[in-house]
């Protein structure tokens, strides 16, 4: 988790408005889809993607696990509770494969899809 806190700060850097309430929303959410995934017996391993401009970023965390602690309804944990609360936009999309969580802070209008103008990084913990 502190790699992907780390990962997250690197990508938006010190002067970005958005960096530390992104890296506090991605911990709150790593924590919860692990406690998740070691209740479910589900792979614990996750990828995290950053996409920015200089007022806005979207963060995206990836896991192998099922999207059943991804509601603010359904969980008892606080990451989901948090990013719906303090973010503008965000949502979760499953597959087969896993779920991804993401989530949008800034107010300069929208950050651009992956391949569009503006910062872009990932890494898999």
């Amino acid at each position: 988790m502190r790699a992907a806190r780390r990962f997250v700060a690197a990508r938006l850097g010190d002067g970005h408005p958005c960096r530390d309430d992104a890296v506090q929303l991605i911990g709150e959410l790593i924590a919860e889809s692990l406690r998740h995934a070691d209740s479910c017996g589900r792979p614990p391993g996750y990828g995290v993607s950053v996409l920015a401009t200089p007022g806005a970023a979207r963060v995206t965390l990836s896991t192998q696990g099922c999207g059943c602690w991804t509601s603010p309804n359904l969980t008892p944990g606080r990451g989901v509770h948090l990013v719906d609360l303090f973010t503008r936009h965000w949502g979760v999309s499953a597959s087969r494969a896993g779920v991804c969580v993401w989530f949008e802070l800034g107010h300069d209008g929208v950050v651009p899809p992956p391949g569009g103008v503006g910062s872009e990084g990932a890494r898999t913990v």
